[in-house]
């Protein structure tokens, strides 16, 4: 009994430390992405269900931007919705072509929408500054797909989904991606992370890549029913 007590102990302190104790390895791992031309890439560290929200965003937005660069046929599912990894923005690492990197903004104050201008591939989401320490991450860019990353937890802004929307939706799940995400800004912010971005100057908090917001006609374009 002892020894069932020990293994036991052993299996709850691994995956206490982020690992699985059946095989013996980090359940987070370093996710490699990239552009569909291949001259932008990079990784997301440490990549999993301890480090990262795996939602499903359904809002008009984030099919306004795949939409605007021409890229709807990739990215959104059946009803519309964009598979997203949101995690640290310290996490992020670009190892290749950085110069490709290149943001818009559907709006004046909208959130910063990254893509790759060497194919306008769309890459990653972040608020309006540093200071609000997320990124978004488009996990059809994923290399080795999304398995790490563990199942879908929450599907938000389900009323603006072109379809029927599978499971997880609804309240509950959308209250715990949120009250989630809230947790990992404040956690972020008390880590720094918010300097350590790669999309945003560490000292004068202004992006790497001036975005150019999209015109009034552009945006209705891109919100075509």
């Amino acid at each position: 009994m002892s020894g069932l007590c020990q293994c036991f102990k052993a299996d709850t302190l691994a995956k206490s430390e982020g690992f699985d104790g059946l095989v013996g390895h980090r359940m987070a791992q370093d996710m490699k992405f990239q552009c569909a031309c291949g001259a932008l890439s990079g990784v997301v560290e440490a990549a999993g269900p301890k480090t990262g929200h795996h939602v499903a965003c359904y809002c008009k937005d984030c099919r306004a931007f795949v939409r605007h660069l021409r890229q709807d046929a990739r990215f959104p599912d059946a009803a519309g919705g964009t598979d997203l990894f949101q995690t640290s923005p310290a996490r992020v690492k670009l190892t290749e072509g950085v110069e490709h990197l290149a943001s818009l903004r559907l709006s004046p104050k909208g959130l910063y929408r990254w893509y790759a201008s060497c194919c306008d591939t769309p890459l990653f989401n972040t608020g309006t500054g540093p200071g609000l320490p997320f990124a978004s991450a488009m996990t059809a860019n994923f290399v080795d797909g999304v398995a790490g990353l563990g199942p879908v937890k929450a599907r938000v802004n389900t009323g603006s989904a072109l379809g029927k929307v599978p499971p997880p939706k609804g309240f509950w799940p959308t209250l715990r991606a949120v009250g989630g995400l809230i947790g990992s800004l404040l956690a972020a912010r008390l880590r720094g992370d918010q300097k350590r971005s790669p999309f945003f100057d560490a000292e004068s908090g202004e992006p790497v890549a001036k975005a150019r917001v999209l015109t009034l006609e552009e945006r209705q374009a891109a919100n075509r029913p």
